[in-house]
């Protein structure tokens, strides 16, 4: 990331744009997430391009979706749990 000038802010300013700085990488990283599940699960579920989905389409990609979900929360809570027990 290019280096912003900030040594004309005050130190509460500062703080206030390192937070949306942050929150803005965060939103970057989750809109890269679901792009990643949508090609993953498109991919998967999506055999024959149709002028409309089918059920069966519908249920494969909502499956796809929530277990890459469920298995990120896992991972989650696991990587907190081994985080908390190095403390």
């Amino acid at each position: 990331m290019a280096s912003l000038p900030t040594q004309d802010l005050d130190e509460k300013s500062k703080a206030e744009l390192v937070q949306f700085v942050e929150n803005e990488q965060r939103r970057a990283n989750f809109q890269s997430t679901v792009h990643q599940y949508t090609d993953v699960c498109w991919d998967k579920c999506i055999t024959k391009i149709r002028p409309a989905m089918d059920k069966s389409d519908e249920v494969c990609l909502t499956n796809c979706v929530e277990r890459f979900l469920d298995s990120t929360i896992l991972l989650l809570n696991s990587l907190g749990q081994q985080a908390g027990h190095r403390k």
